[in-house]
């Protein structure tokens, strides 16, 4: 079998792939990645649970504009949390108001966000709120 030998070429061509090497770059990004995870994973819930309670209070809004009656307004907000699985928020972190024409839910509530493994926590404030007029119109808040 013949013997190949390098030539001078062969021998000084550049590397089109580092072999072993690990780039700085690729490390930064999926650090960043992870931290961007990390967060999403601690605060992202919250916020979805704030847009949950945007359809909570305009359906418990139309059902006192609907029946006419705070009862059963309060009745169709505790379904709708208990389908939600919110148990943070309760009736009493809500105000059901009637001014002339308007029906009003409103809702207000604080939660404080712990940081895995710390006795460090971020307090997180939300407000929304429903008022549905006698057209059957609801404006969210």
């Amino acid at each position: 079998m013949p013997r190949q030998h390098r030539t001078r070429s062969n021998k000084h061509r550049p590397r089109r792939h580092r072999q072993g090497r690990v780039q700085l770059l690729t490390v930064f990004l999926l650090l960043v990645a992870a931290v961007i995870g990390f967060f999403a994973y601690i605060f992202v819930p919250y916020h979805l649970d704030y847009l949950n309670m945007k359809e909570v209070v305009k359906s418990s809004a139309l059902a006192w504009y609907a029946h006419v009656e705070e009862h059963a307004s309060r009745e169709k907000f505790r379904i709708a949390m208990n389908e939600k699985g919110i148990e943070y928020i309760t009736a009493e972190d809500c105000t059901w108001e009637k001014r002339s024409e308007l029906y009003m839910v409103s809702c207000y509530w604080a939660v404080d966000v712990y940081y895995p493994g710390t006795d460090y926590f971020k307090t997180l404030e939300y407000e929304v709120g429903a008022e549905a007029n006698q057209r059957g119109g609801v404006e969210i808040y």
